[in-house]
Formats: structure tokens, sequence, C-alpha cells
């Protein structure tokens, strides 16, 4: 009792403390155009204002206007005649008085509301105004139409196949197919795996470059009623093994130079075809298989694709997407964002990539050309869609690929349209493109995995945002209770309508967790996405980051706690983190291990070790060994605090000869180093996986070394 009465006498002694005084000691995070600690006061003025009298003098209150606003917010209660009398005060830089009114609206909301029920809840009040909450959940959705017929992907495609027979399908700039040559060449894959069982609800797993025979196989797999799993070819061994024994595919498609790859095949149980080489191909019918010839009719709700994504339990998961999302998909970007005179694209990125999909059907459903780009290189493959000649009518992008135009020697291209996916969108992306596709509209598309490639989009000049929701799409911004957001307040993004995934596949409890029952639609599920954005009061979404430590990676999709499960698999590491570094081109993984008691760490040999299981935008590109990880004080891990990774260089070892030179030129350029030397690391340096994919690139043009990204990885000392 004496501490508590000493300890509550300080306080009352030490009440008051200077705003300064606390800022100093306190030192937060400064952000320009943001007071510290706090943006928005509440002040209290009880009693009578002005009650100061004297004989002869006649006083009243005299309202004082100051020129700057010291808070972003300032709301001030003044007690008068036994009412309160309100004013607001706002930072005119922030907002502007429709904002500043409409927040003094919703606050009178509240306050009647607690008035007239003052038991009740502090959740349960509402900051919407009246009519918001339909606004909100009918006007800003999308538009109500139909869905296409037929609604399944071989139905579309040998729609489009039977008028426009003669129209070139694909290219790859030696060979061309057109409409009926790859009608006829998808049939004889579809009768031959339907010969093997494959049919509905069955899985056939393709393992190509990218090539004709690729997007043949593809549309074999369809029209055969399968779902096709893609397989990147360059994947470690233990996690195509994982893909196979998870996925249990009926069959996989592969050529010989890739089938000796495939190591898993045993295990999963599933036959392999050779296209090049498989005597039952040829002599296979050519005409279309009907559902009587199928082992179950296709229906549009029976699964056209399996997509992994980087999982947060520490292993993949495969997104199962059914025929009516894809085609609701590719008959709205087709018919109602691109355009007729659009459709033609290039096919530059791998198979397994959302990205991808756009530019593989929505062209071959809607009479577009394919221009098949093989060049595993981002920016060689870049430099070849570029030069193109007829030029795509549109192109699909990350932030990154667009990071990739500057400094790279390319020259502006006659582009009609410019897709933006996968990435956040800056204002210097835009001013890129500005540059290199001078004649382009810019559309800017927003969807995870789980929604079939895109739900939102919109055109951007000025102002970055993610658009408006697509056709037969809801989209709501919730807070942590799953009630509406106002406009101009930032929650939680859910998706419900036709583009939703059928859920993620062999794992219900999973599903159950992301795809939960709509509080809007009877009958209608919603999918949390777990990120986070705000309405506009024009009904255009603004993107606001993650609601967990989901990353987006040039592209690719990372969940650091599957990395973090692989580092916590090595025997050396007793604790693991995983965090992203920098920005855009120059963002890289980081990890950070605790050792093992009675072990140490080789940070080269584990990053070997990830490399041979995790694909190579996912290794860390610098490891980093701490005796402990940093803790909040709630005892959770602050990411926050987790130190920059320490430039390591070697002791200097010139280059002796002219390769040598040649070597450590190279990176010094890609690394921004004034001096390498043969026994620095590549990823001490700075490095990581892009940097090791241009690396790999000015190896072949200077050196003529036909040099992997892996051995990169394997073997990141110079010498």
């Amino acid at each position: 009792m004496a501490r508590s009465r000493e300890v509550c006498l300080d306080a009352y002694m030490n009440q008051d403390v200077p705003f300064e005084r606390l800022v100093e000691v306190l030192d937060p995070p400064r952000v320009l155009g943001r007071q510290p600690l706090f943006q928005t006061m509440l002040v209290l003025n009880s009693g009578a204002e002005g009650s100061f009298a004297a004989p002869g003098l006649k006083t009243q209150p005299l309202s004082v206007s100051v020129p700057t606003a010291k808070f972003d917010l300032c709301f001030t209660f003044t007690e008068e005649d036994g009412a309160w009398r309100g004013e607001l005060e706002y930072s005119a830089e922030l907002f502007d008085r429709a904002s500043a009114e409409g927040l003094a609206a919703r606050l009178i909301g509240v306050l009647e509301q607690g008035v007239a029920d003052p038991d009740q809840p502090l959740p349960k009040l509402s900051v919407l105004l009246p009519g918001e909450a339909s606004r909100l959940t009918e006007d800003f959705a999308g538009p109500r139409r139909s869905l296409p017929e037929p609604a399944t992907l071989p139905g579309l495609f040998e729609a489009q196949a039977a008028r426009t027979p003669k129209a070139i399908a694909l290219t790859d700039g030696e060979r061309s197919l057109d409409y009926a040559g790859l009608e006829a060449a998808a049939n004889r894959i579809a009768w031959r795996l339907i010969g093997l069982g494959a049919g509905p609800e069955t899985v056939v797993a393709l393992a190509f470059d990218r090539s004709i025979e690729m997007v043949t196989a593809v549309l074999g797999v369809l029209k055969a009623g399968a779902a096709y799993l893609p397989l990147d070819p360059d994947l470690p061994a233990e996690r195509l093994d994982f893909l196979l024994s998870d996925a249990r595919p009926q069959a996989v498609l592969t050529t010989r130079v890739l089938a000796d790859r495939l190591t898993g095949l045993a295990e999963a149980d599933a036959t392999l075809i050779a296209i090049d080489d498989d005597a039952g191909l040829d002599a296979a019918p050519d005409h279309a298989p009907m559902d009587a010839d199928r082992v179950a009719p296709l229906d549009p709700r029976h699964p056209a694709y399996l997509i992994y994504t980087s999982g947060s339990t520490g292993q993949p998961k495969a997104v199962c997407i059914e025929h009516r999302s894809i085609t609701h998909y590719v008959d709205h970007v087709g018919c109602d964002v691109l355009g007729a005179d659009a459709v033609s694209m290039p096919l530059f990125t791998a198979a397994g990539f959302d990205l991808t999909l756009t530019s593989l059907f929505v062209p071959l459903c809607h009479g577009g050309r394919i221009d098949i780009v093989a060049e595993p290189r981002p920016e060689a493959a870049l430099a070849a869609v570029f030069a193109l000649d007829p030029p795509s009518g549109t192109i699909k992008l990350t932030p990154s690929h667009v990071a990739l135009l500057e400094g790279n020697g390319f020259s502006p291209a006659p582009i009609g349209v410019v897709m933006l996916g996968g990435e956040a969108v800056t204002l210097e992306h835009l001013a890129i493109l500005r540059t290199y596709c001078p004649q382009a509209r810019i559309i800017n598309e927003y969807g995870p995995t789980e929604t079939t490639i895109g739900v939102i989009a919109g055109e951007i000049n000025d102002e970055i945002t993610i658009g408006s929701p697509y056709a037969n799409t809801g989209v709501y911004i919730l807070d942590s209770g799953l009630d509406l957001c106002p406009p101009g307040v930032v929650g939680e993004l859910y998706v419900s309508g036709a583009g939703l995934a059928r859920g993620y596949h062999g794992r219900p409890g999973l599903t159950a967790s992301r795809f939960v029952a709509s509080p809007f639609g009877d009958g209608e599920r919603l999918y949390r996405t777990g990120d986070r954005g705000a309405w506009r009061s024009d009904g255009q979404l603004v993107y606001h980051g993650r609601a967990d430590n989901q990353v987006k990676l040039r592209g690719f999709r990372i969940e650091p706690a599957e990395i973090e499960a692989a580092l916590l698999d090595q025997p050396e590491v007793a604790q693991a983190a995983v965090v992203v570094r920098g920005t855009d081109a120059d963002a890289r993984l980081v990890g950070y291990v605790v050792v093992a008691p009675g072990t140490d760490i080789d940070v080269t040999v584990l990053r070997t070790r990830l490399a041979g299981r995790l694909p190579g935008y996912m290794v860390p590109a610098a490891l980093v060994a701490l005796d402990r990880l940093p803790l909040t004080v709630n005892g959770k891990l602050d990411r926050t605090a987790l130190p920059e990774p320490a430039v390591v260089v070697a002791a200097h070892v010139a280059p002796a000869t002219p390769d040598e030179v040649t070597l450590c030129a190279i990176v010094a350029e890609l690394v921004g180093a004034p001096r390498v030397g043969m026994e620095d690391n590549f990823f001490h340096l700075g490095g990581h996986s892009l940097l090791a994919v241009r690396l790999v690139a000015r190896l072949r043009e200077r050196l003529d070394r036909d040099v992997s990204v892996r051995m990169v990885f394997e073997h990141p000392v110079l010498q």
C-alpha cells in the first residue's frame, strides 16, 4: 500500500508533462506532415466559458482563429446551458471540407445512438451515414451481367476456332499454328488422356518450357475435362516431388528432354506422356471429344486448373479454380476491359503465374494471337516482347517488369494496353510506362489467385487506385468485426462473386477459414484476401498493403512462414524469421536465424540447401545469424527491430585473367560496389534472385558461359 501510495502521489505531482518533452524522450519515428505520438486531439471544456465579471465591465467569449492546425484533427466540446457545443479543426493539407463535415456527421450519429441506448456495446455503434450501407454493398459492386455461354474453356475456344479457323493462334517466331491446327492438336491430346481415365475432377500435370507444345497440352487437358496443374521444370526436385504427391495427377504431360527431372512420378502413381514421343498421340482422333466421349460430362462447376501458392503453414497450397470462374474472367476482360483490338498478347512468364493465365486464355477465347517468348531471362524476354513486329495489342506486366525497362536499352513500343498486376503500383512505375509505352492505356488490375486472376481494375493516369469491381463481383472493406467501413476508412478487403475459387485442393479446413459465409447475401461466400484497402467516395478502391506478413516479390506471392519452416528444418537453426528489405527492383528477402546450441552455421551451405528445396525467388539473398530474435513487449517477434544485413566484403583478391576481370566488372555493375574481388560472395554484396538472373544473362552475353541461376545460389563466391 505504501508503494502504491507513493506511485500515485508521484503521478499526481507529474501529471502535466510538456508535449515537446514527451517527443524528446520517446523519440518516435518521424513522418513528414504528421504529428508524432498522436494525430487526433479531443478537448473537453466543462463549465461556462467567459464567466469573468467586474463592475461596469461586460465580457463575452472571443473565438480566435489560427493559421495552421496543430493536429490532423482536433475535436473541441464545450458545455453550454446544459448542452455541448462541438467544433472540429482539421488540417486542410490532409482533409477537404466535405470529408471533415462527414466525420462530424458520423460522430453525431454515434453520439445519438449512444444516448438512445446507453447499454449497447460500443462495437455495435455504427459509423455509417443513413443509406450508406446500401451504397457500399450495391452501388459500389460490379455490374450484373449474364455468364458467358458455354461456360467452359473448351467450349469458348472451340467456338472461337469455328469462327476463325485460319487465323493465327500461336507463333514463336519460327513456327505458327492457326486455330484449326491448334484445335486438332489439342483434340489428339484430349483423346489420349480420356483413354487413360482422365476427366472431370481429375488432375493432369504439365511440365513444359514456354512453347507451342505447352499451350497445346493445356487445351488438350481441358478438352478431356480434367484440371491442369502447371509445373515449372526448373523447380528444385524436392518441391516438384511435393507438388506431384500432393496433387496426385492422373498423368503428367511433358517432353523427352524434361521427363528426367520428374523424379516423383512413381510415388504419385501418374502416367508419363512425352508428347514428342508417344505413339498413342499419333493414332488419336483430331475431332473434339463430346460429353458422351468423356469419363463424365463436363460441367462449369468442374475444376479447370490448380495453381500452387506459398503457404503460411510451411507447405505450398493448391488453389482450385472452376471453369465458370475462369470463363467469367476471360469474357469480362476480353469484352469489357481490353476490347477486340487489344486481345493479342505475348506469353513470356511462367505457366504457374497468374499473369500468364490472362495472356493465355484471353487471346484464345477472343480470336487473338499469342506471341510465345521462350527466353527464360526476364530482361531478355521483356526485350523480345518490346521488339515484336507486329506489336502485341496488350502486354501484362508486374511493376518489377516495369522497373527493368530503365537502363537496359529498351526503346518505346507502340503497345495499345498495358495491364499491371501482382504488386503495388507507384507513380514512378507510371512515369516509366509513359516513357516506354507512350500510346498505351494503363490498367491496374488487382486480384489474388483465389479470386481467379483479377476482380478489380481501373485505368490509371495521375492517381494510383486499383479501380472498381469487375462484373458480378462484390468487394467489401470490413473491420475486425466484419462490419462495413465507411469511405476513407482502411479495413480488410473481402471479395464475393463469380470469380471465387472452389477452395484449396484437399484442404477443407484451410478453405473454411479463408472462404467465409457472407453477411450480405444468402448462400454467398466471401474470400478474406488479407489485403487492406479503402473506398474513395467515387467508388474507386485504394490499396493499403497487407494485414499480415505475406509479401509480394517480383509478382510472386510469398509467405515468409514457408521459408521460415524450411530454415527451421535445418539442424543448426533454433529460430528463424524472414523479411523483405528494399523496394521495387532492389527488394530482397533476408533471413534471420538463431543458432541451435552446440552447432555452427555456414550461411553458404544453408542457402544451398534452401535452393534445393524452394523456388529461386523464395531463397533469401542474405542470411543473418543472431543471438536471439527481437521481441515486442507482448513477447511477439518484432520484425521492425531486425537489423539490416551487413555487407560482408572478403579480403580483396584481384582478378587474374581477362574472364575474371569481366566477371568482377559484371558483379560490380549489378550490386553497385566500387570494387569486387574473386573471394567476394555475390549475396553478401547485396545480390538477390533478380540480380542473379541478370548475372546469368550477362555472363552468357559477355563470356558465352552457360551458367544457371541455381549455380549462382549453390556457388555464390566468385572464385
